[in-house]
């Protein structure tokens, strides 16, 4: 009769037999249900096309890294993140740093059409513009970036600082809406008529001309933002509107103030300041560099809660914006600016045109219509590749888990212990 002791030396045995079984049975699970070990691969970015190409037909390393002279592209970016995906550890490292770099553009609120393109890039940063024909422009940054105006462009636009690039395209473009005028017929209110006419904006306007006599141009008195993009006070003609201009501002509108309807009370809750003393003109001539120094001022002074000044003359305010409920209002101080027009040069009309163009803009209602857009611009490249692979680190780090897949080198000496402990026993109680 078999002894305790000889009872349990064989229930050992057996559950070393049945150990070594299933450890067995999970080493050929894993090798089936995972790839074999290829360890890790480090590629320089400019073999990087080549090896992505190879690795579509056979199987890539467990650990891939990749060192970069400059920011991936969307193509080669998305390729690893398809990788990484796919359960291979995918990781990159710079070789010097690689500048920020990010692109926005917009449609101009101009009826000559245009984009405008604003960056962001590292300061003092030299950025080249370009769009999809040719080269457009450079400029150098300061600290809050960069914007240019493309009056005409083949989108998608591009900037470029040395080697990085980012594309980007505008999405939406700008339905037109109509801009009214209001105020006391004379010169400037011919002229500031004039100058969006030529421009291309659809103009409804209402200009007093004697006590209770009007001349009336459109429909002025429909202030309504589904047909009306800025309305424009000249004077106190337009105190009679002052409600329902109030209204529409709130409701998203844009407002005009020039001097003297900024400074009347029926304006005081819609002006971004107060109205200083009027000044005489800096210059007695209008010079291509600064034409608005020819014009006689009244400097915004002091700013209202929430307004922030947009364009200084000599130490003073001489224009500011506000927001209003829903909407914006640029105060001017210049009053009289058909001078300009008139004084100036030969491209005075047309710089006059723009600047009024500019004004409007920046106050009026915006209603978008959706574009298509092509998916292959790439607005971030920088931020877009820290979502996709992860912050930068060294390779040394990223091959430390070169070996996860596959068969572990503990499974081999637990076996092997077993199955040793196993014969062990056997012997020494002396069965074969």
């Amino acid at each position: 009769m078999r002894s305790r002791a000889e009872r349990a030396r064989r229930a050992l045995e057996w559950a070393l037999r049945v150990a070594s079984a299933l450890l067995v049975a999970w080493m050929l699970w894993e090798s089936r249900s995972r790839p074999a070990a290829h360890g890790a691969r480090v590629v320089a970015q400019n073999g990087l096309a080549v090896a992505l190409a190879a690795w579509t037909a056979a199987p890539p390393a467990d650990t891939l890294h990749v060192h970069v002279d400059h920011v991936l592209d969307g193509q080669e970016r998305d390729w690893l993140r398809a990788l990484s995906s796919a359960g291979t550890t995918v990781s990159w490292s710079a070789r010097s740093t690689l500048p920020a770099l990010a692109l926005e553009v917009q449609p101009r609120d101009d009826p000559m059409g245009g984009v405008t393109a604003r960056v962001a890039a590292p300061r003092s940063a030299r950025v080249q513009v370009g769009d999809a024909a040719s080269p457009i422009d450079s400029m150098v940054l300061d600290a809050r970036g960069g914007a240019i105006t493309v009056p005409i462009a083949s989108q998608p636009l591009s900037v470029r600082v040395g080697s990085s690039q980012a594309t980007a395209a505008s999405a939406d473009s700008l339905l037109a809406r109509r801009v009214v005028v209001l105020g006391r017929g004379g010169w400037e209110g011919k002229f500031v008529i004039a100058a969006l006419e030529e421009r291309g904006w659809l103009v409804d306007a209402r200009l007093a001309v004697a006590p209770g006599i009007d001349v009336t141009q459109g429909t002025p008195e429909m202030l309504d933002t589904s047909r009306v993009a800025a309305v424009i006070a000249l004077d106190s003609a337009a105190d009679r509107d002052a409600s329902r201009i109030g209204a529409f501002v709130r409701s998203g509108g844009g407002l005009v103030l020039e001097p003297e309807a900024a400074g009347r009370p029926a304006f005081v809750g819609l002006a971004a300041g107060g109205v200083a003393r009027r000044e005489r003109p800096a210059s007695i001539t209008v010079a291509d560099a600064a034409p608005r120094r020819a014009l006689a001022m009244s400097a915004i002074a002091p700013l209202h809660a929430g307004a922030v000044a947009i364009e200084w003359r000599d130490g003073r305010v001489a224009a500011a914006a506000r927001r209003v409920g829903a909407g914006r209002v640029i105060q001017l101080a210049y009053d009289e600016s058909w001078r300009w027009r008139m004084s100036g040069g030969e491209g005075s009309m047309e710089a006059h045109r723009r600047w009024w163009t500019q004004v409007v803009g920046a106050a009026a209602y915006q209603a978008f219509a959706h574009t298509a857009t092509s998916s292959a611009t790439d607005a971030a490249p920088l931020a877009s590749l820290y979502a996709a692979l992860g912050a930068p680190r060294p390779a040394l780090d990223a091959g430390a888990t070169a070996e996860r897949h596959g068969l572990h080198l503990w499974m081999i000496f637990a076996l092997g212990a077993m199955l040793l402990a196993e014969w062990g026993s056997r012997r020494l109680r002396g069965a074969p």
